[in-house]
């Protein structure tokens, strides 16, 4: 149980560590587009769409039934869908503030089948796989893109960024101890999981980052980014070494 604990704890600082190298990218990169902040969402949009592209969709073709998807993909709009009434119904939620908060919801439910997934694919006892905590570390690169390009008209966005990826690595780090010590694969739970998180990705991406922020953009420069973001997750992945 402590060996579980450890682990657990060492991989959740490099998920956090990860996610803010990716935010502190952002960061960088806005000081280029001042004016353009919107443009820094679109592309991590682009990077998400690439993200579907080359490593959920092929894995959803080759691993799983695709009524069980379909099902998943359901729910998970579903959950987007009153989650956005929810938001517009408190005083709290501002026209750039709903983005956040529901990709804040979409990688905690993508974080349940990835973390779990993972911490099962850690057995204890056995060589540590460094070269897949590696490719577990870069992976939360993008993710931390995202969260930081989605929140450019926040207040202390720099305070809710930590925030947000604080509770995403927790959130993670305790799927990976669930993983550590489950025995048993459900097959169909996973392929749900898997759905739902396609759903809820799927909702922020095509909906609240590419369409919404882009209604009222060139559509040139719209495809520009898009296209960017997905080049360049697709040659990011390729140094991974879990995609070797």
């Amino acid at each position: 149980m402590i060996e579980e604990i450890k682990l657990s704890s060492f991989v959740t600082f490099l998920i956090f560590s990860g996610m803010f190298l990716g935010g502190s990218s952002i960061q960088v990169m806005s000081l280029l587009l001042k004016r353009n902040s919107l443009y820094l969402q679109i592309f991590c949009g682009g990077l998400l769409v690439g993200l579907f592209a080359f490593e959920l969709l092929p894995d959803v073709y080759r691993d799983f039934q695709m009524i069980g998807i379909f099902t998943g993909i359901s729910i998970g709009i579903f959950i987007m869908f009153m989650m956005e009434i929810f938001l517009h119904r408190n005083t709290f939620q501002t026209k750039h503030t709903d983005t956040i908060f529901l990709l804040l919801v979409a990688l905690l439910i993508h974080s349940i089948p990835t973390g779990i997934s993972f911490g099962m694919s850690l057995q204890p006892g056995q060589m540590m796989n460094y070269g897949l905590l590696i490719a577990f570390f870069l992976h939360n690169v993008p993710e931390g893109m995202v969260i930081m390009a989605s929140m450019p008209l926040i207040k202390k966005k720099n305070k809710w960024f930590v925030t947000f990826c604080f509770i995403l690595s927790i959130v993670i780090g305790l799927n990976i101890f669930m993983g550590l010590n489950m025995r048993v694969d459900s097959i169909k739970w996973s392929t749900i999981m898997m759905g739902m998180t396609i759903g809820t990705i799927g909702y922020v991406t095509f909906y609240e980052l590419l369409w919404k922020k882009s209604k009222y953009l060139p559509k040139a420069k719209v495809a520009f980014f898009v296209i960017l973001g997905i080049v360049g997750i697709h040659f990011f992945l390729r140094i991974l070494p879990a995609h070797q």
